[in-house]
């Protein structure tokens, strides 16, 4: 099933309370907020039979295209909150678009119920560009402010949200220009070109060309990057410091707690698979799995960072 109307996403919300005795009687429907064939979709087809037999249930995937993921969630949110309706949200749908957009959902709205995957974000540039550090940056940038310019896949996706943080915890962002392309493919070649000179996103994103790291944003380097300094060694504070492009699965606000316990162990179980585990290894996908409570703690925190970031770059 690839298309799902509004209309039967609204299965009428309801007030009355939902038991987890029994549960689930019924399949679970796990909604993508983008088109079929994309990374989420693809992931969570790959998820949906592991979740379904971990629950003892039956799973399926179905798709709502549309305002960069805000339609799925504008029509989950405030739904009848039983556990038979999870949607996938990134942390541009779930923490920056409600902060930029008029959107009918916020912090708020949700059940958090487990992370699955969650990737550092670095912010790179051209494996030949004279920058061999960030401070090599810094100091180009204050010696000549107008000069360089850092591109996104668009303003307020996280490619944007990351240079920002960049730039602005290092005290630059004011002197830096910014030029957004319609996705992350036509930035990289425009950085190829000597266009821009700056890109954040992904190490995954990263490794599909000749480009050099300059920081990340995570709690402690990377294994894979062991020479690459994180934001904090490089003295960009919190909340600036830590940027993840992160997914997970909500419900409506109000989910009994047994029934988000069950999924949530379901999620961890679904995860830990052979299955969903060569996927992961197969496509590069970084696996992060939450429990509903720190996933809930997580989630929050991102916002509130996110918040910062979001002034930052005047969304």
């Amino acid at each position: 099933m690839l298309k799902y109307s509004i209309a039967a996403l609204a299965l009428a919300a309801c007030p009355a309370t939902v038991s987890a005795e029994g549960f689930p009687e019924r399949p679970i429907n796990l909604v993508v907020p983008f088109n079929a064939g994309g990374g989420t979709d693809l992931l969570l087809r790959a998820f949906a039979p592991h979740m379904a037999e971990a629950l003892g249930g039956n799973a399926f995937v179905s798709n709502m295209a549309g305002g960069s993921g805000t339609i799925a969630a504008g029509a989950l949110a405030g739904q009848k909150p039983d556990g038979y309706q999870l949607g996938y949200w990134s942390v541009t749908v779930a923490t920056v678009q409600p902060q930029i957009k008029d959107v009918p959902y916020g912090v708020d709205s949700w059940t958090p119920i487990c992370s699955v995957a969650a990737s550092p974000t670095v912010l790179f540039t051209q494996a030949d560009s004279p920058f061999q550090t960030i401070e090599d940056v810094v100091a180009a940038v204050k010696a000549d402010p107008g000069k360089y310019i850092y591109g996104s896949s668009g303003p307020g996706a996280i490619t944007h949200l990351t240079a920002v943080a960049a730039f602005s915890g290092l005290g630059v962002i004011d002197d830096m220009k910014h030029l957004p392309f319609q996705g992350s493919g036509p930035a990289l070649q425009a950085m190829a070109a000597g266009t821009i000179q700056f890109f954040g996103d992904t190490e995954l994103l990263m490794a599909s060309g000749d480009f050099r790291p300059l920081v990340v944003f995570n709690s402690e380097r990377l294994e894979s990057m062991p020479d690459v300094p994180t934001a904090t060694e490089v003295g960009i504070s919190a909340p600036l410091n830590e940027l993840y492009l992160w997914g997970g699965f909500f419900g409506p606000a109000g989910m009994d707690p047994e029934i988000t316990a069950t999924l949530s162990k379901a999620c961890e179980a679904a995860m830990n698979s052979d299955g969903f585990q060569k996927f992961a290894a197969d496509t590069s996908t970084v696996l992060d799995y939450r429990n509903a409570a720190d996933f809930d703690a997580f989630f929050r925190a991102q916002y509130e960072a996110n918040s910062t970031l979001i002034e930052a770059a005047g969304l």
